[in-house]
């Protein structure tokens, strides 16, 4: 998963839940008000984080954050998504997921 930005803690992202979000890298559609334009456009992205920094810090917060939200950017063009999505849940969050849902076949 490339990953252009993390926020550590959110209080309005997932309604009624504390949440981190983990913001992907790409998408496939180019809106002319698209506030991510770091994680959309090539010629912009952001330098990736690595997930494991990523991981160690959900592992410290585990009963102080409910929730991690994925969005981007599109997070279903990510390969990796629904491992990564199992990987959360498996830690004990729940899961949010933003996408512009063009690609419904990987929601589902």
């Amino acid at each position: 998963m490339k990953v252009g930005g993390f926020q550590k803690t959110s209080l309005t992202d997932y309604p009624g839940k504390i949440c981190s979000i983990i913001f992907t890298i790409g998408c496939n559609f180019r809106c002319p008000y698209c506030y991510n334009r770091s994680l959309v456009l090539p010629e912009e992205y952001a330098k990736p984080i690595p997930l494991e920094e990523i991981w160690q810090y959900l592992g410290k917060r585990k009963g102080k954050i409910d929730a991690v939200e994925f969005t981007g950017g599109e997070p279903t063009l990510q390969n990796d998504l629904i491992e990564q999505i199992l990987r959360v849940k498996e830690m004990g969050f729940l899961v949010k997921l933003d996408t512009n849902g063009s690609n419904p076949e990987v929601v589902d």
